[in-house]
């Protein structure tokens, strides 16, 4: 009778410390991936309403502290950066900041309104 050899897989320490650390990396990113997809449709929103230009159809997300929400669960608070535009002519800068996935606030500097119809004349 000839054995079949047998083929085990052991996982060191190591192998499972690698693994955890990747799978850390790769759910911080995705989390990051979310948040700055969450900023972005906050901004478009926030410029529709407004009747502003969304600008470059990008977003700089910063980490900034941990902060705690309203229930106490400790969230990341990032500061997002998206730039826009009142007449097409123009470049502003806005910031979005995020507690965790919730919209804390949308700040934008003072702009100039598009000109409307000229009901003076």
């Amino acid at each position: 009778m000839s054995r079949k050899p047998s083929y085990r897989m052991y996982l060191e320490l190591s192998d499972i410390i690698v693994f955890a650390v990747l799978a850390m990396i790769f759910m911080i990113w995705w989390h990051g991936f979310t948040i700055r997809q969450l900023a972005i449709s906050h901004a478009k929103r926030f410029c529709k309403e407004r009747e502003l230009q969304y600008l470059d159809e990008g977003i700089a997300l910063s980490f900034n502290a941990f902060q705690r929400n309203r229930s106490g669960r400790l969230n990341i608070l990032r500061h997002c950066q998206f730039e826009f535009s009142s007449t097409g002519e123009d470049r502003y800068q806005g910031n979005v900041v995020m507690l965790g996935r919730t919209l804390v606030e949308i700040k934008t500097p003072a702009y100039r309104m598009p000109e409307q119809n000229n009901w003076l004349n």
